[in-house]
């Protein structure tokens, strides 16, 4: 989780992470709309006093989950502010540190995402996550070419294709149950993002 719940006493931590756990299994199995503080407190094994300490509803409990969610996502998708240079220029074996953090953080939280992009998740958070991937991306590509001018396609069609791409291969990793390692899964990304489906399908 983040910094600011790493500096939390254990048992409030225990017990956020018991509440989010909660919300998440109960949207799994019924979605949120059929959700109550009840339902969320009977699976924490918590009173609903210890719930209201924390959240005003399960609005708030769920907005609080997400928008942590999607900030550890950025964080681990971005280039840090002293980026090390296999960041930026990418090769056709090694994937950059911030394509492997990703998937990692995914895998680590594979439950969140899979009920959060699935039938019964939170309506446009795929939406959510495009745009915290474009950003990254978009920031990637001015570091890496500045000059629009030497682009062969306007950059926004490039970053827009780039991001549907990106979401789509996380979310196809999450409905297969994530079979190849995290490091595969960047490897693979990485070399979508350079040579194109075209180039890699050997045609």
């Amino acid at each position: 989780m983040s910094k600011k719940n790493d500096t939390l006493d254990p048992r409030i931590k225990r017990t956020l992470n018991v509440i989010r756990d909660a919300m998440i299994s109960l949207m799994d199995e019924k979605g949120f709309d059929h959700t109550t503080v009840r339902d969320i407190t009977e699976r924490a094994e918590i009173n609903r006093a210890t719930f209201y300490l924390h959240y005003q509803d399960k609005h708030d409990l769920l907005d609080k989950i997400v928008a942590e969610m999607l900030h550890e996502f950025l964080a681990a998708i971005q280039l840090p502010p002293a980026f090390e240079a296999d960041d930026l220029c990418m090769d056709a074996h090694t994937p950059p540190h911030s394509f492997i953090r990703q998937f990692e953080h995914i895998a680590a939280y594979s439950r969140f995402y899979k009920v959060m992009l699935g039938a019964n998740g939170l309506p446009g958070f795929a939406v959510r996550m495009e745009h915290v991937i474009r950003d990254a991306l978009y920031h990637r590509s001015t570091l890496a070419q500045p000059n629009d001018r030497q682009l062969m396609i306007p950059r926004d069609i490039i970053i827009r294709y780039s991001t549907s791409a990106h979401l789509g291969i996380i979310m196809y990793w999450l409905e297969n149950d994530m079979p190849y390692s995290p490091k595969y899964m960047a490897t693979q990304l990485m070399r979508l993002h350079m040579l194109g489906p075209t180039s890699v399908s050997g045609q």
